[in-house]
């Protein structure tokens, strides 16, 4: 009898510690759960209702009082998820009669894991964060995105992102779901997004014009040219050396596209043009999507994220380059490359050539990958490309350059040379790089692994999830833009505030969609035990979190202290005082001939640019020009004396003022005894180090300091005066 208790007893223990050790394993695993996504909720509403107070959070100097609010909010909304949680469960019951407790709180876990983004946004409302923390910054919308694609990953066993757009069954021959609206509706949803961004982006850049924001390096060499090219000159540019871009860049392209330029000749023509142009880099990005992943809705996501992609905003926002129209060129040439349409591929390709020169090196890289492709006929038309860009760059610069080095040279070229002066000592050239890179290869990556590098690589790829990393073998195609940027010296050029940018993102927006679709079809993710397509999914729920998180925080489409146009920020709205001072402008520019030969000082530059001669003042034609329309605080040390002598002297009558900036009038010619300008040169006119050469605050993720000088503010390094 004693024995049979015993066993009993026994027996219920074993039970009891069987039942104990699931409920502390439950508790472990599932209970902190609904905590976590009640104090998100609670920490999340509070950041957002309380606007005035994210300083006093953001050092935790919170009142007590406050403290206490917060505390009792967080214990609510942790009530409020528990009762939801006990909702659920009574719903299940009343349907599957069966509590179930441990797998439907499992389910309900995963699928609200996007709550855990919530205080990583909320994050992200600190006041100047995204200056003052960029690490920070990209962190938290790293985190954000990271939970959003967990639970997206949860929600795939049975959600679609929209069944109505979904191609697949279109594809296999039948209609599509959705009938007519699922054919119509992404075109007008594509429309929709060039329409919103080119208004968007061209009232911003002829806002920031207007607020005399641009400089004649580079708007007003680009208006000039486009002015000379309608004018029977074609790439001329009377600011540069030798009246001519090519001692700069050959960028035939612009011929094509100056007969536009006499719709509205003037600057603003331009800014209209290169927001439509990039824009429209909604298009190919669609279609290329589209074609990779078979789904409609996929792919107008994917063109959603190009539409706010802050590197974008920041190469549209910097005056005008012929570099930045290459961005949606290369998505077309790769997705008529994917397609198998090699007629249009070799049209695009030449239409890119015509971009500008060095544009032939990176088309190499894309020659590479065709050669690395296994698909038939692709290795043929990989090395074609290699060849017919390195045949088109040699005759560039025999022929149409005013210097033949890769790097340019001479007195009628612009060096770029100092782009890489760290590792080209005493601007020794490529090979001067070569020897550097041979010979001390751990300075070389030191200079490659600089903080500012890994931000500015962040910034790029983080909106994208890294995805084109994954997408072998087109991510050779990434090595060049990764190469020109990371090696450089020159901070704008691992910047996404420049133009320079576009060698790398239109590219990594070409290899998203086939990564996107290895993923689906990959081993690694079953290697892994996960669902490729819901991976799929899940990344790219990810990725739109990401691009908007970093859009708002390093993008141009919300108001931020991160965001620049170039080496400035961007003026949004004119504010009295600078309307009044542009209607000035204006009115001085209008009452010059339009024959006269103006000089201007880089500020005023674009506003006088369409003329057959505009020129820098003081230089070296500044005994030649007629007008003078300058701002006298641009000019420093000796061309500030020189310009007063003039004026001393009776050559210069002043026509008109408005605080520091005048227009004159030359009424006499300018005296010999009066010292010469120096000549041109390949750096700013100042004793000082050329300021591209300076040691700059290179805080990392910071946007580029503010231009000590005028000159600095450049594509190509600035005529000297």
């Amino acid at each position: 009898m004693l024995e049979n208790h015993r066993t009993r007893l026994n027996s219920a223990l074993a039970k009891l510690d069987g039942a104990l050790e699931r409920l502390a394993r439950a508790a472990l695993t599932l209970a902190p759960w609904p905590i976590l996504y009640g104090m998100s909720i609670a920490v999340t509403a509070w950041v957002f209702t309380h606007p005035s107070r994210h300083a006093q959070l953001d050092t935790n100097k919170l009142t007590e009082v406050e403290r206490r609010w917060m505390a009792g909010g967080a214990a609510a909304a942790i009530v409020g998820v528990a009762l939801a949680y006990f909702l659920v469960m009574l719903v299940r019951r009343a349907r599957a009669r069966s509590w179930d407790f441990v797998s439907t709180v499992g389910r309900l876990n995963r699928a609200l894991i996007p709550l855990l983004a919530l205080p990583f946004v909320a994050a992200l409302k600190l006041p100047n964060i995204e200056k003052d923390s960029p690490k920070s910054t990209i962190f938290f919308a790293v985190l954000a995105a990271l939970a959003t694609g967990a639970g997206a990953y949860a929600w795939g066993r049975r959600a679609r992102f929209s069944p109505g757009l979904d191609d697949a069954p279109e594809l296999g021959g039948a209609p599509a779901r959705g009938g007519r609206a699922a054919r119509w509706l992404p075109p007008l949803a594509l429309l929709a997004m060039w329409t919103g961004y080119t208004l968007f982006f061209s009232r911003l850049a002829i806002t920031n014009h207007h607020a005399l924001h641009t400089r004649t390096p580079d708007l007003g060499y680009y208006d000039n040219i486009f002015y000379q090219t309608i004018h029977g000159r074609p790439l001329g540019c009377s600011w540069l050396k030798a009246g001519y871009h090519g001692s700069a860049h050959f960028d035939p392209i612009l011929i094509l596209l100056s007969p536009l330029y006499l719709i509205y000749p003037r600057a603003e023509f331009l800014l209209i043009l290169q927001s439509a142009w990039l824009g429209a880099g909604v298009v190919p990005v669609y279609l290329l999507a589209r074609d990779k992943l078979a789904h409609r809705g996929k792919a107008l996501l994917l063109a959603a994220v190009w539409a706010i992609y802050p590197a974008l905003h920041g190469a549209n926002m910097y005056e005008f380059h012929s570099l930045a129209l290459i961005s949606p060129l290369v998505v077309w040439l790769l997705y008529f490359y994917e397609t198998g349409r090699d007629r249009l591929y070799w049209v695009t390709l030449a239409v890119l050539l015509l971009c500008r020169e060095d544009v032939s090196l990176l088309m190499c890289f894309i020659g590479l990958y065709a050669i690395f492709d296994r698909r038939p006929g692709r290795t043929r038309l990989g090395w074609v490309t290699i060849a017919t860009s390195l045949v088109y760059f040699v005759i560039v610069k025999l022929f149409f350059m005013t210097s033949s080095g890769i790097i340019m040279s001479g007195k009628d070229a612009y060096s770029f040379a100092y782009y890489y002066e760290e590792l080209m000592p005493n601007r020794s050239g490529l090979g001067g790089m070569l020897v550097s890179l041979l010979t001390n290869p751990v300075f070389a990556l030191k200079v490659l692994l600089e903080e500012p590098k890994i931000i500015f690589l962040l910034q790029l790829f983080v909106p994208l999830c890294f995805l084109p990393f994954l997408a072998k073998p087109g991510r050779w195609m990434l090595a060049y833009g990764l190469l020109f940027c990371l090696l450089a010296s020159r901070d704008a050029v691992f910047s996404i505030h420049f133009q320079y940018s576009s060698i790398l993102f239109p590219i990594a927006f070409a290899l998203t969609p086939i990564a996107l679709k290895r993923i689906e079809g990959s081993g690694p993710a079953a290697y892994y035990g996960l669902d490729g397509r819901r991976l799929s999914r899940a990344l790219l729920a990810a990725m739109v979190v990401a691009a908007a998180l970093m859009s708002w925080k390093f993008g141009g489409l919300v108001e931020n202290a991160s965001f620049r146009g170039g080496f400035s920020r961007v003026a949004r709205k004119l504010t009295p005082d600078q309307e009044a001072t542009y209607a000035w402008v204006r009115k001085q520019v209008e009452a010059i001939p339009k024959s006269a030969i103006v000089g201007a000082t880089s500020k005023m530059g674009p506003h006088v640019s369409n003329r057959k001669e505009a020129y820098f003042y003081p230089g070296e034609r500044a005994a030649t020009v007629q007008y003078v329309l300058l701002d006298e605080g641009e000019l420093k040390g000796k061309d500030l004396e020189r310009h007063n002598a003039a004026v001393k002297r009776g050559e210069l009558e002043e026509l008109s003022r408005l605080k520091k900036m005048a227009l004159f009038k030359r009424v006499k010619p300018p005296s010999k005894a009066q010292p010469p300008a120096p000549a041109a040169s390949d750096e700013p006119p100042t004793g000082d180090p050329p300021p591209e050469l300076r040691k700059r605050d290179r805080k990392g993720g910071a946007a580029p300091p503010a231009p000590s000088t005028t000159a600095e503010q450049d594509e190509d390094p600035p005529p000297g005066p």
